[in-house]
């Protein structure tokens, strides 16, 4: 059984892991892969996107990562006891892949549905939202992981 103690650690590391791999992906996508071409003010933005710099993005930010954080650790907490028999490397691997098949790939708002009903986008914005969630997941998995190891050796007692 997880005592409350356990239970609030273990969602304070996903949000906190959630928030600072999300911001990090995202530098990552804009500075690294071009994502910023697709984002106002460029003359090339996609018309669906807002520009990241804006108030209304800048006052969302976290509070959407946090309550995404928590959706997440929510849907982990049953299955925290597998995913640490698992190890830091094997259940970081299975928390990244769920969440990038199932949360990006899979989703009803994701990419499969993008490429059905949006008007052509191109493929080069899938490409480097592609490689920004992964990195992002990949990385959060492993995280919080880590972060079960550090702060919840003893939760099952």
């Amino acid at each position: 059984m997880q005592n409350a103690r356990s239970v609030l650690t273990f969602a304070l590391g996903v949000v906190i892991f959630q928030i600072l791999t999300y911001i990090l992906a995202g530098v990552i996508a804009q500075r690294v892969l071009g994502a910023w071409v697709f984002y106002p003010p460029s003359p090339d933005a996609l018309v669906f996107l807002r520009d990241p710099s804006s108030p209304y993005v800048q006052t969302l930010l976290v509070p959407a990562q946090i309550l995404r954080g928590l959706l997440f650790a929510a849907v982990l907490l049953p299955f925290r006891t597998t995913l640490r028999e698992m190890g830091r490397v094997k259940g970081g691997l299975l928390i990244g892949t769920l969440i990038f098949v199932l949360g990006y790939v899979a989703a009803s708002g994701g990419m499969i549905e993008h490429l059905v009903y949006y008007v052509p986008i191109p493929f080069s914005f899938y490409t480097i939202t592609f490689v920004e969630v992964l990195i992002q997941t990949m990385l959060l998995g492993y995280l919080v992981m880590w972060w079960e190891e550090r702060t919840n050796r003893d939760y099952d007692r």
